[in-house]
């Protein structure tokens, strides 16, 4: 290959990206306040029975799916920059190859199971990580900011529906309004959902040094709303992690105080002020009762917390045929009902393994696993904590293995605020030419490298 053709397997472009970071930004909106809910309640059946496939997948997903075929199309040289961008998205990749290797598997040998939950629970994590391997500071800036705005509207909402009842958009299951449910949907939706993607977003905040658009004076007021919000949107296994990392920080900086770490005089005299406030607080809420329903699921869950340990039960007596290949779907459904899994499978990997065997579930669970590794390379040591978290909540909820969104709003949390491009090691020694055709359709700041590198 010459020398045109290795440097286009690097960024997009010097001048930036134009359409293809417009149209990313655009699907990060639309995940973040576009639930399933929300479009069931415009007219789009996204989780109901009926209509096409077209409407089961998320508008932002076509949003995402645009931009990265954009951004090849739009490249001189497509070939070269798809084998470059593949070339630094291993793992992304083997997720796309697990993906549709399930696909398959599922078309041929599993007629009566549904296939297109891979697109929007999976496939688009995979995606998404492509379209951020070379995504400019400026782009993502836009994003992260975008997600903080969108945060907070959320955990306003969060709590407004907590304390009152009233819905932004319908809770709907199966077809059937939850008007017991007493947890908030909000803009993300389910709470299992919500509550994990604002506990990424507030354990990002509380755990990495720089988070992109957030002051400092901001971050303090940011996490105490997160705080605040997580019992109203009421997941147990969230609220647990994200209050007890919480009191880790709390811990650690107590600690360093006494070892002779310095303290700003503003930030001490505000902790002196909010802590016996907060205490206050807390006793008040505890006295009116609105937190009772979700202190009664920690006291009576209904049998929620045992199907977690229950579900093993499916595995016990599993013929060779069942293992290597999964249960069909009405033999599975028999064996939830007769080992008492009155929640379903509330873990992702158990779901994989009873429904497709275990053959094809190690094949998308490597991919799963290489997809973290992009991660970590992407945003760092500070991604560590956020991933371990939303490798827990998953193996406690049906998460990948329906149809969520729990495997593709963490990721932008975590590329957007805290991610760096995925460079390739020659855009280190050449710079990149700079005719590339997005030019023409939109332009941004020069691109900053690693390090000081300029592209």
């Amino acid at each position: 290959m010459g020398r045109v053709s290795l440097d286009h397997m690097g960024p997009t472009s010097a001048k930036g990206r134009g359409l293809v970071d417009a149209l990313v930004f655009m699907g990060a909106v639309a995940l973040f306040s576009l639930s399933g809910f929300a479009l069931e309640f415009f007219g789009i059946p996204y989780y109901s029975s009926g209509g096409s496939i077209i409407t089961k997948i998320h508008p932002a997903t076509y949003l995402f799916v645009g931009a990265l075929g954009l951004a090849v199309i739009a490249n001189p040289n497509p070939a070269g920059y798809l084998f470059g961008l593949m070339t630094r998205c291993l793992g992304s990749v083997f997720l796309l190859a697990g993906s549709v290797l399930l696909w398959i598997f599922i078309s041929r040998y599993k007629g009566d199971q549904p296939t297109s939950f891979l697109i929007d629970s999976i496939m688009v994590a995979a995606i998404i990580c492509m379209l951020f391997a070379d995504m400019e500071k400026r782009a993502r800036l836009n994003i992260a900011r975008a997600i903080h705005i969108l945060m907070v509207v959320n955990c306003c909402l969060s709590i407004v529906e907590g304390l009152s009842g009233w819905r932004l958009f319908p809770f709907i299951l199966g077809d059937i309004e939850q008007e017991w449910e007493y947890r908030a949907t909000a803009l993300l939706g389910h709470p299992l959902i919500g509550a994990l993607t604002t506990g990424v977003y507030t354990i990002v905040l509380m755990t990495v040094r720089d988070v992109r658009g957030l002051g400092k004076r901001w971050r303090l007021p940011m996490i105490l709303l997160c705080l605040v919000a997580m019992p109203f949107i009421g997941s147990r296994a969230s609220f647990a992690i994200v209050y007890a990392t919480a009191a880790v920080v709390v811990v650690l900086h107590f600690v360093g105080f006494l070892r002779g770490s310095p303290v700003s005089l503003r930030k001490l005299t505000a902790v002196l002020l909010l802590l016996p406030l907060s205490v206050l607080a807390v006793l008040a809420i505890y006295q009116t009762g609105i937190f009772d329903n979700f202190i009664n699921r920690f006291i009576d869950d209904g049998g929620s917390a045992r199907t977690r340990f229950d579900l093993f039960n499916l595995f016990r007596d599993l013929s060779l045929p069942n293992l290597l290949t999964g249960y069909r779907m009405v033999n599975l459904d028999t064996q939830i009902r007769l080992s008492g899994l009155y929640e379903g499978i509330e873990n992702s990997w158990a779901g994989h393994a009873a429904r497709y065997g275990i053959v094809i579930t190690i094949v998308l669970w490597c991919g799963v696993g290489a997809w973290f590794i992009d991660m970590l390379r992407s945003a760092g040591r500070g991604a560590l904590l956020p991933l371990a978290y939303i490798f827990l909540i998953l193996s406690t909820t049906v998460g990948i293995s329906g149809k969520t969104n729990m495997m593709s709003l963490p990721p932008l949390v975590l590329l957007a605020l805290i991610g760096t491009p995925l460079w390739p090691r020659i855009a280190r020694t050449q710079a990149p030419v700079s005719n590339d055709i997005l030019m023409r359709i939109g332009c941004g700041a020069p691109l900053e490298g690693p390090r000081g590198f300029s592209s």
